[in-house]
């Protein structure tokens, strides 16, 4: 059992966890926000601790730090932390479960806007027609069905090494990383990957790109993002 100043002492790291979060996330929603993902949700989990932190769905306008709520990790807002009052997003129970199940996962941000949610609202994948597609996605984005999406079916095609990114048919996109920043940085790939598909669709069917193309792209990226230590990989 834990001393009295054990406890004591992980209570104030998670506090100070806990206001470095609320920093970060409205942070990096006011630069999607610029980047024109407007209403985009990013959720992060607090190391060590069963709770993340995300913005209330009434918040558009005030993205202040004190404005993001703390919530466990079943979407049950903390009470008596600064944000509680806030409207929980709608989707909240589907964030908490994809944080809780996929423990590498330490971010999430759901795009509900943008090139990438109308290729969800299309019901259709997005195709692997450009290079930047196939390093940061491995291929096509697939799509699951929805709007009304069963959480163990997205916390499974979420699932993997690395950043995913997977679309859910009328409710919109989802990028799950291992930190709040790769995540933000993965949904502004996407949507990009999203609205160049878009463009060259106008012109007429696309020709997505090989399957040997694919492999040799995304495995190419993957050597250069391992670290390099002492001479070996």
């Amino acid at each position: 059992m834990a001393s009295k100043d054990e406890r004591y002492v992980s209570g104030v790291r998670t506090e100070v966890a806990v206001a470095r979060i609320r920093e970060r996330v409205a942070s990096l929603l006011v630069d999607l926000s610029r980047r024109g993902l407007v209403s985009a949700t990013l959720c992060e989990r607090v190391p060590d601790a069963d709770l993340f932190v995300t913005r209330p769905a009434d918040a558009d306008d005030d993205l202040a730090p004190e404005r993001m709520m703390v919530l466990t990790l079943t979407g049950t807002p903390v009470a008596g932390t600064p944000g509680e009052g806030g409207a929980r997003p709608a989707d909240v129970a589907l964030y908490a479960t994809v944080l809780r199940e996929l423990p590498d996962t330490m971010a999430l941000v759901h795009l509900e806007t943008g090139h990438a949610a109308a290729w969800a609202a299309r019901g259709q994948e997005i195709p692997c027609v450009t290079a930047q597609s196939a390093r940061e996605f491995g291929g096509t984005v697939p799509v699951l069905a929805g709007p009304r999406v069963d959480p163990a079916a997205l916390v499974e095609a979420l699932r993997g090494d690395g950043a995913s990114v997977v679309l859910v048919a009328g409710l919109g996109a989802f990028c799950a990383a291992g930190s709040a920043r790769e995540a933000a940085r993965v949904a502004q790939v996407l949507e990009g990957v999203a609205r160049t598909a878009a463009l060259a669709a106008v012109g007429g069917p696309t020709e997505p790109l090989s399957p040997e193309t694919i492999a040799d792209l995304s495995g190419r990226a993957r050597d250069l993002r391992e670290p390099i230590t002492d001479g070996r990989r």
